[in-house]
C-alpha cells in the first residue's frame, strides 16, 4: 500500500489533520489502536476540554465548527483565585472587544464530528486496531510495519500517538522530561451554583483545581483537579459523597453542593517534549511533541496549532506539485512550532513551581503578580488575548 502521507494516532491531533489533508487530497493513511470512529451511545462522557478561540477557527476551517458548536458552552470570563492568599484576577471577553474566550466541549463530540467528515473523503484510508511494529527509512521512501502484518509506503510518517509515542521512539527523536509529582482528577460534576459562563481555576495549598461550565442551561461542569500525589491517593480513596465535600472546602463553598456525575478518572502529571519535532521523514504533532500540565488548559490548542501549520505547509507543497518530504518544509514546521511549545511549557513551569511553593515571599509575590495583572490594563489584555489564542 502507498500513501502520500501516513498518519499514526486517531485522536483530536491526528483525526484532524487526516482531515485537513484529506480536503486537500492528500493520499492519506490513518492507523489507530483503537476503534475511533466508533459512533457512541453517549458522547457526551469522558474528558473535556477547552479550546481556544484560534483552535475555533482551525475547526470552522475545517467545515466541522457548526455541528461542533451545538454542544458546547461557551465561556466569557477567566476567573482565578489563589486560595493561600486573598488576591484574584478576573480576565473578560468585553476586555478584549470579544463576546466569549473560548469554549468546553467533550473530546468525544470532536472526535465524531471529525470522523463523520471523513468517512466522505476518498483519499483517506483508516486502518483501526491495528498499531504500529517497525519502521525503515531510505532516501525514497518510509516503510511502515503494523501487528496485522501491513506493509505501507509512504513519503512521510506524522507521529499523533499520544505521549507514549511510538512513531517517536522508532525514530529515535529524542525527548526531555520530568514528573510534575501530582496527578489529575477528572469528571463531570453538578454544582448547585451556577458558574455562568465563567472557567474557574482556583489555586489551593494541594494543586490547582479548574472548574469549567460544561452544558448550556444547566449547572454542570468540567472538574479537572490536580492533586499532590499522596493527597490524590488519599482522596481517592473516599467515598464519592465525600470527596465531593472536601471539594467543596477546597473551593471555599464558593459553588455550593457539588455532585459528581461520573466515575472519577485519574492519571499522572508529566511534562513531556521532544528535543526535535521531526527526524528523517517522521513529523511529530500533539502530545507526540509536547505534553503539558493541564492547569491552563492548552495542550489540546497547542497541538490543533501544530495540526494547522503542518497541514498549510503540505497543502502547499502538495499544490504546486512538490513532494511532501521536503527537508525546508520540515525546518519551517519545527522553527514556527517548537518555540511556541517551549514558550507554554516554561509558563507551565513557572505556575506549578510559583503556585506550588510555601515560601511566604513567594506567596506575597503571587498576591503583588494578581494584582498588578489586574489593575495594569494593557498586561491584562495581553493576558487574555494569550488565553484566548488571538495574538
Amino acid at each position: 500500500m502507498n500513501y502520500q502521507v501516513t498518519i499514526v494516532g486517531g485522536g483530536v491531533a491526528g483525526a484532524l489533520l487526516a482531515l485537513y489533508l484529506g480536503k486537500a487530497r492528500v493520499n492519506t493513511c490513518l492507523i489507530d489502536k483503537g476503534k475511533p470512529s466508533l459512533k457512541l451511545a453517549n458522547p457526551f462522557i469522558g474528558r473535556t476540554t477547552s479550546l481556544n478561540l484560534s483552535s475555533i477557527n482551525s475547526l470552522r476551517e475545517a467545515g466541522i465548527w457548526e455541528t461542533i458548536e451545538k454542544n458546547s458552552q461557551q465561556f466569557e470570563e477567566i476567573y482565578v483565585w489563589d486560595a493561600e492568599g486573598s488576591s484574584s484576577v478576573q480576565f473578560n471577553a468585553a476586555e478584549i472587544s470579544r463576546k466569549d474566550l473560548g469554549v468546553i466541549v467533550h473530546n468525544n463530540i470532536i472526535l465524531e464530528a471529525i470522523f463523520n467528515e471523513l468517512e466522505k473523503i476518498p483519499e483517506i484510508r483508516l486502518i483501526e486496531e491495528d498499531s504500529l511494529m517497525d519502521v525503515k527509512h531510505d532516501p525514497h521512501k518510509v516503510e511502515i510495519s503494523t501487528h496485522a502484518g501491513l506493509n505501507i509506503m509512504s513519503e512521510l510518517l506524522i507521529g499523533a500517538d499520544g505521549s507514549l509515542s511510538k512513531v517517536r521512539d522508532l525514530s529515535q527523536i529524542p525527548i526531555r522530561t520530568w514528573s510534575y509529582q501530582q496527578q489529575a482528577l477528572v469528571a463531570s460534576v453538578v454544582t448547585e451554583k451556577s458558574l455562568n459562563k465563567t472557567a474557574f481555576q482556583i489555586f489551593t495549598d494541594t494543586g490547582p483545581i479548574a472548574l469549567l461550565p460544561l452544558a448550556q442551561g444547566s449547572n454542570e461542569a468540567s472538574l479537572i483537579w490536580s492533586t499532590d500525589e499522596e493527597y490524590g491517593q488519599k482522596i481517592l480513596k473516599l467515598e464519592r459523597n465525600l470527596l465531593m465535600q472536601e471539594l467543596r472546602l477546597k473551593t471555599e463553598d464558593r459553588f455550593g453542593e457539588i455532585i459528581c456525575k461520573e466515575d472519577i478518572d485519574s492519571f499522572p502529571l508529566h511534562q513531556l517534549h521532544a528535543k526535535k519535532f521531526y527526524k528523517g521523514r517522521s513529523i511529530l504533532v500533539g502530545d507526540s511533541a509536547h505534553t503539558i500540565h493541564p492547569l491552563a488548559g492548552q495542550g489540546l490548542n497547542l497541538g490543533i496549532a501544530d495540526v494547522k501549520e503542518l497541514s498549510e505547509l503540505l497543502t502547499s507543497a502538495n499544490r504546486y506539485g512538490r513532494a511532501l518530504y521536503d527537508k525546508e518544509i520540515l525546518r519551517s514546521y519545527s522553527k514556527r512550532r517548537e518555540p511556541e511549545s517551549y514558550k507554554m511549557i516554561a509558563l507551565m513551569e513557572a505556575f506549578k513551581r510559583g503556585f506550588g511553593s510555601e515560601n511566604i515571599w513567594i506567596k506575597l509575590g503571587r498576591s503583588f503578580a494578581f494584582d498588578f495583572a489586574n489593575n495594569t490594563k494593557a498586561l491584562k489584555q495581553r493576558l487574555i488575548k494569550e488565553a484566548a489564542g488571538v495574538i
